[in-house]
């Protein structure tokens, strides 16, 4: 019998100590917290170290399963690196047990949306496909023991940095911009966690890469895998493309057209999404048609631009996925000018919010800040924008709703993660919207 220790009583690192103690191995689970937020039941088989994590949790484990929230950097994980004990992940773990094909996805924006549509590609193909990861429940808890399947797979940094033996068959890097610098110490950092997605592909995979990213390409080259590219921006030679107004597949010579009206979901950053999530397609065998459907049918995430009402002419979208300043960007793109009342703020990841400082200038009339991030976001932001401070959400939607006009957007597009003052960026979501429909 193996010993595992599991540091972090979070999503993934409960159902991985119920998937390992019900196959008979000894698990424990620590946390810094006496009484976390266990989000699942937690089998009464599993021996918890709540509030503290002391070394002699480490005594006789063979293996460290470590949450993606939980950074390596600290000292119970050091020590174990020092012990030369095992320190992975529940993604890694999965994969152990797994049977069948992984097209995994990764970035750092639109990764979910892109997730949730491949997953809709393969389902109208009748793959039966099982779509997890940071999006829905933890790979561990999705596994089909019984027999091969297809799963898709979203990763994060934090996921990525534990995997070891972990392999895509399709790997799809959509974007690399700066995030989560609250916890790299650089963007190269941060940038070679993602980077680890190609990690141990071979001559049979594919990775498919942004082409406007030469970094992830130079970085995906030292693999065997294939490697295609998407761009919105530009005709690639091998992969996929956006002209004018159709979508381009050019593959081995053979070239496929999809009109862009066909796709339900708007803006440019979709149509990249879009182009990625049909060149992984192409690559496990589905035909374009299941594509095409897929594409007219897919409504987008939630939380994710989602108009929750118009109220005497203003329209007040939930964008409570904008968890960093290259998300947000690109929501405003589309916006007319001086035409949005932007609700910015939350925890902050060092984020760098003097790049907003055009687009905001352009497209807000106002900036509404909440969260521990509202200083510094008007610091950033002084002279670009009218800055009000409301400190919560509630206040914000309130002052946003007394001075807008016919023909504004109340944007909720945080650029901030939400664990300041709720669960998730759901919650955040969630809340917003209630307030709204309250009006």
């Amino acid at each position: 019998m193996s010993k595992y220790l599991v540091v972090g009583a979070g999503k993934s690192g409960v159902a991985a100590a119920n998937f390992l103690v019900a196959r008979g191995e000894e698990v424990s689970i620590t946390d810094s917290s006496p009484h976390p937020d266990v989000p699942n039941p937690l089998d009464e088989r599993v021996r918890r170290f709540f509030g503290y994590q002391d070394e002699a949790a480490l005594n006789g484990a063979t293996t460290v399963i470590v949450s993606p929230g939980v950074p390596l950097t600290i000292p119970l994980l050091q020590r174990a690196a020092s012990r030369t004990i095992p320190v992975i992940g529940e993604i890694e773990l999965a994969y152990r047990y797994l049977q069948g094909t992984i097209i995994a996805v990764t970035g750092s924006n639109g990764k979910s949306t892109t997730t949730a549509l491949i997953g809709e590609i393969l389902k109208i193909a009748g793959r039966q496909p099982i779509v997890a990861g940071n999006i829905g429940q933890p790979l561990i808890a999705s596994l089909d023991l019984e027999k091969a399947r297809t799963y898709v797979v979203e990763l994060s940094s934090f996921q990525l940095e534990t995997v070891d033996a972990f392999r895509a068959n399709v790997a799809l890097l959509l974007n690399v911009t700066p995030d989560h610098m609250d916890r790299y110490p650089t963007f190269d950092a941060y940038a070679a966690a993602k980077y680890r997605i190609f990690r141990n592909q071979q001559s049979g995979d594919t990775a498919i890469v942004n082409a406007t990213d030469r970094r992830s390409e130079q970085r995906q080259a030292a693999s065997m895998a294939r490697m295609w590219r998407f761009s919105a921006a530009e005709r690639v030679a091998e992969g996929a493309y956006l002209d004018g107004e159709e979508l381009v597949l050019w593959v081995g010579g053979e070239e496929r057209r999809i009109p862009r009206s066909s796709l339900k979901i708007a803006g440019l950053a979709n149509v990249e999404n879009a182009l990625a999530s049909w060149l992984a397609a192409r690559a496990v065998g589905v035909d374009d048609m299941a594509v095409q459907i897929a594409f007219g049918t897919f409504p987008g995430l939630p939380h994710r631009m989602v108009l929750v009402r118009e109220r005497d002419g203003v329209r007040y979208v939930n964008d409570s996925k904008g968890t960093n300043v290259d998300a947000t960007l690109k929501s405003l793109e589309g916006f007319a000018p001086s035409s949005v009342l932007l609700i910015l703020g939350g925890k902050d990841k060092a984020g760098e919010f003097e790049r907003m400082r055009e687009l905001v200038a352009e497209k807000t009339r106002a900036v509404i800040t909440i969260g521990k991030a509202a200083d510094r976001i008007s610091s950033a932001l002084e002279g670009a924008a009218t800055i009000v401070p409301m400190g919560d959400l509630e206040h914000a939607v309130t002052w946003a709703s007394e001075h807008a006009k016919a023909g504004d957007t109340v944007l909720l597009s945080p650029a901030c993660a939400s664990f300041d003052q709720f669960k998730n960026f759901e919650h955040r979501g969630a809340v917003f919207e209630e307030l709204v429909r309250k009006l």
